[in-house]
């Protein structure tokens, strides 16, 4: 029969900093909103605290087993805090548990290791240019990529990922400049046509453009030239 349990808890990151559930089959999941490493320092903490020797107290002297109260588990809440201050050594000398799963400190110490070895991903091109398709509907697409790009402090950045995006961002840019001059040279050529007075107005619109394109062109080619460079190193 079915064991039903007397009361269900419920859990989220609005009540939690960490949360990690062991089912009685497959792999363990974790949920967490704290920085990675302190996360992983916290469940190191307590796979150590777990291996440390329980029944310290008088209780645990005298009946043998662990005491209730010295050699239960410490608060999680506390643990983060600690974690989080510098103060996991100390957390680490708190934290015991009375009966001890078999293999749970193992189990601890792999998700910390694993937590701590994952990378968080990289800032691509392509990342770039989905952002700026996602804003294409935005009053200043360019503008509102480029400020997506800045909030995104999760992904890792080379020197070279930097300089690819931002010739991905500055072509969007001149080529929305370049269309800004188009416009302005059409609606004064519509308004008061080609003449004396106009022909001089006009041409400076025409040259501005065709600068702005240039130079647009220019940082689109570099990109597709460091892309090229790039994708024959990865080619075996």
């Amino acid at each position: 029969m079915t064991r039903i349990p007397d009361a269900v808890a419920v859990a989220s990151l609005d009540t939690h900093r960490l949360i990690v559930a062991v089912p009685n089959e497959g792999p363990a999941e974790i949920t967490c909103n704290l920085p990675r490493p302190v996360a992983a320092s916290v469940l190191r903490q307590l796979a150590d605290g777990l291996d440390s020797p329980a029944g310290r107290c008088e209780t645990a002297l005298a009946t043998g087993r662990p005491c209730p109260v010295h050699d239960g588990p410490a608060s999680l809440s506390e643990a983060m805090l600690a974690a989080g201050a510098g103060a996991a050594e100390a957390f680490a000398r708190g934290v015991r548990q009375a009966q001890r799963p078999a293999g749970l400190d193992s189990l601890l110490d792999h998700v910390a290791a694993a937590m701590a070895a994952e990378e968080p991903p990289a800032l691509t091109v392509d990342d770039v240019r989905d952002a700026l398709a996602f804003n294409a509907d935005d009053r200043d697409q360019v503008l509102a990529t480029l400020r997506d790009v800045l909030l995104d402090t999760t992904a890792t950045r080379t020197p070279e990922q930097a300089l690819a995006a931002a010739r991905v961002l500055l072509t969007a840019h001149a080529r929305q400049l370049a269309a800004l001059v188009e416009a302005e040279h059409h609606e004064t050529r519509t308004r008061f046509g080609l003449n004396r007075s106009t022909r001089g107005l006009l041409t400076g619109y025409s040259s501005a453009r065709r600068t702005i394109r240039t130079y647009a062109d220019r940082l689109a080619d570099e990109q597709a030239l460091a892309e090229g460079a790039a994708n024959e190193q990865v080619e075996p």
